[in-house]
């Protein structure tokens, strides 16, 4: 259950997680459609499953570094909005997505994530739709901290990709005359 939280709330898998004891109140609420993944690198083989089977559209960390993550956001929100198609978009990002050197204060940590360059970006295009409206940051676990120093870069990295998401631009992101 920790790895797929998500399966929960799609409409699709209704009746695969209706089961599960604890769980009755919870109304599905999501479509496999409307969900893109970014960054993926660490997949369970039943996670894969479901990717593949409900057509959920995503990316992995390879994709990333091969059409770089311009063009997979541009993608993504081609995707989620197409033509005349204006709708709210919930961002629940997940630290250990990012590179552990980044965010080593988490659960999971795998090598090979996303940079802080890459998550920010993320954060700054949902963020100039106008449609980000509602953002949860997942997986900061201080106590998983060796030192205060790994804390300290996982809560940081956690505030610049929140600030990112509520219109901090980074130097240089607006052009200026000279």
């Amino acid at each position: 259950m920790h790895g797929q939280p998500v399966a929960f709330l799609l409409k699709e898998l209704k009746d695969q997680v209706s089961g599960v004891p604890g769980f009755s109140w919870l109304a599905p609420c999501l479509s496999a459609k409307d969900i893109v993944y970014i960054g993926l690198r660490d997949v369970d083989p039943e996670e894969h499953r479901n990717l593949k089977s409900l057509g959920i559209k995503y990316y992995s960390m390879t994709e990333i570094d091969q059409l770089g993550i311009g063009k997979v956001m541009e993608e993504t929100l081609h995707y989620l909005l197409p033509t005349n198609k204006k709708r709210p978009i919930h961002l629940s990002f997940d630290v250990d997505g990012l590179d552990p050197s980044l965010t080593p204060a988490t659960g999971t940590p795998v090598p090979g994530g996303a940079t802080l360059r890459e998550g920010i970006y993320v954060a700054e295009q949902l963020y100039r739709t106008g449609l980000l409206s509602a953002v949860d940051i997942v997986e900061i676990n201080p106590c998983l901290g060796k030192t205060q120093e790994e804390v300290d870069s996982t809560v940081n990295t956690a505030v610049s990709i929140i600030l990112s998401c509520f219109g901090k631009a980074r130097e240089g992101s607006h052009s200026s005359s000279c």
